[in-house]
């Protein structure tokens, strides 16, 4: 192989190894209207990775933060966000008993808790809410198109990025159109 082509693959390969990290897990989202309110659903079972499951298991409180943003869509400049609402899952692991204690947060006030010793139910749970409001309403176009964006990042990081901005460990959008 000569020396131009193994610069190439070799390019290549960093290029898709970078690519492959900068990939973010999905995250499900059901924009849901009733009685003139807007809500989301969302569940992102994906964002329970390898690096929080390990940063849990060694006793540190570990917590998934979403941002959720109610947004219109804007053709000449940037879509305008008419709410948003920063909702999070806290978990905590005692290596002494073995046992998870998941708190739920929407904007820094605690509203769920629960304690278990399964992993499995601390996966589900940390990563699905229900019936998230955004708006009541009121500041809405009847019949406008709408979208939800639900970003989430996970903290403490266990790794470091050389992009300034940073970046979401998870993303997802679902468009719906508010009918009144």
């Amino acid at each position: 192989m000569t020396t131009p082509r193994r610069r190439f693959g070799v390019l290549m390969l960093l290029w898709s190894a970078a690519a492959a990290t900068l990939l973010a897990a999905d995250v499900r989202v059901t924009p849901l209207v009733s009685e003139g309110r807007v809500y989301a659903s969302f569940t992102a079972p994906d964002s329970y990775t390898p690096e929080v499951r390990e940063a849990v298991q060694s006793g540190l409180p570990t917590t998934l933060t979403f941002f959720v943003e109610l947004r219109q869509a804007s053709v000449i400049w940037f879509d305008h966000t008419v709410a948003s609402v920063t909702v999070a899952s806290s978990i905590k692991y005692d290596t002494l008993t073995r046992a998870f204690l998941v708190s739920k947060m929407t904007d820094g006030q605690v509203f769920s808790s629960r304690g278990t010793d399964k992993e499995a139910d601390v996966r589900a749970w940390a990563t699905e809410f229900e019936r998230v409001s955004l708006s009541n309403g009121d500041n809405l176009e009847p019949n406008g198109e709408y979208y939800v964006r639900v970003r989430m990042r996970a903290s403490p990081r266990r790794s470091f990025s050389l992009w300034p901005w940073g970046r979401d460990d998870a993303a997802g959008r679902a468009d719906f159109t508010f009918i009144r």
